[in-house]
């Protein structure tokens, strides 16, 4: 009772601070006539969701180490950054478990995909991993995949997290921006130049592609009027409880939710005090479940033999692994903000 009165106050304690939105901000973010709009600060409350769920996600990936030799981008890599986010917020981890996490990310030397070698670099460099002649392979591979496009494509279709361009061509991009040798700079500037000519016209069709048109127009170092109009337009697609949709006809869940707010604070640079912050955070407080996770569906054909990794929800353990990363680090991140 006690944990569950604290998640009810975190959520239910402030309705959206008065004067700290513009007009503009509240505009985008304000509830639909006849629904109360549910946000948060960060507390006690706040902090005490984080910890439930950066303990399982600490838990469920070194479990998950033990059933796969291979890399696993929804939990190597999301792992890795709610873990380095948690102890800079006192949050204690399992530091051995935390170095083992980004070092599985070498397994994926062998890899065909650029998700899985993109997703890799990003977990090296979460674990502070200097270049290397490893990571001078994995960025040449990536430089070379799907040439002739300039930009990057999956090469499955897993959604949510494996089936945009969008997502691909950042994972891609920041790998090569982050390990790139000396000698790859001038192809890696290439590349950039095409995803960036290519990101002027393309269509963002769900939110996935939205989140990571955004990270990719911080990344390409867009003009700040280009990123802005990403920022509202996320914004804009709030929904009435606080959270965030897939796409169109479906229910707002915490991968999306965690998703975009991740990338409204990092790339965006969207205030903690910002109303939509602040729903967001209390639509994820509200549907943690009692065990720290949050749960999302699964809607990705199976590619291999199903089997447990570690984290609960069965067949949707892997999304809602992902989901409660996501979901963790925008709490992790008021945290971080309250500290400051």
């Amino acid at each position: 009772m006690k944990a569950l009165k604290s998640l009810v106050l975190a959520a239910c304690y402030l309705l959206v601070v008065a004067g700290t939105a513009s007009a503009e901000e509240n505009r985008l973010a304000s509830p639909a006539p006849g629904r109360t709009a549910i946000s948060t600060t960060p507390n006690q409350g706040v902090r005490e969701a984080a910890t439930r769920a950066v303990r399982l996600i600490d838990r469920a990936s070194a479990s998950f180490l033990t059933t796969r030799p291979c890399f696993a981008c929804h939990s190597q890599t999301i792992s890795a950054m709610v873990l380095s986010d948690a102890r800079k917020v006192g949050i204690e981890i399992d530091e051995t478990n935390f170095k083992r996490q980004y070092e599985r990310a070498f397994e994926a030397l062998g890899a065909t995909r650029v998700d899985t070698i993109g997703y890799a670099l990003w977990a090296l460099d979460i674990g502070r991993h200097a270049p290397d002649d490893k990571t001078e392979a994995m960025v040449e591979y990536v430089l070379n995949f799907q040439k002739d496009l300039g930009t990057w494509k999956p090469t499955v279709d897993r959604p949510p997290s494996e089936v945009s361009s969008f997502t691909t061509s950042y994972v891609a991009l920041r790998g090569l921006n982050r390990y790139g040798s000396a000698k790859q700079r001038e192809a890696i500037a290439k590349r950039a130049t095409a995803v960036a000519q290519w990101l002027e016209s393309a269509n963002a069709a769900d939110t996935e592609d939205q989140v990571f048109r955004l990270r990719l127009a911080r990344e390409l170092k867009l003009p700040s009027d280009k990123v802005d109009r990403f920022v509202q337009k996320l914004l804009s697609e709030q929904d009435a409880a606080g959270g965030w949709v897939q796409k169109r006809g479906m229910k707002p869940d915490a991968y999306t939710t965690g998703s975009v707010l991740v990338a409204l604070r990092e790339a965006g640079g969207l205030s903690d005090q910002h109303s939509a912050w602040l729903r967001g955070l209390g639509y994820l407080l509200q549907t943690q479940k009692p065990d720290g996770s949050w749960h999302v569906e699964s809607r990705a054909k199976p590619i291999q033999e199903y089997f447990e990794g570690g984290f609960p929800h069965g067949k949707d353990q892997f999304i809602s692994a992902f989901a409660t990363s996501w979901a963790a680090q925008a709490l992790l991140m008021s945290l971080a903000q309250e500290r400051r």
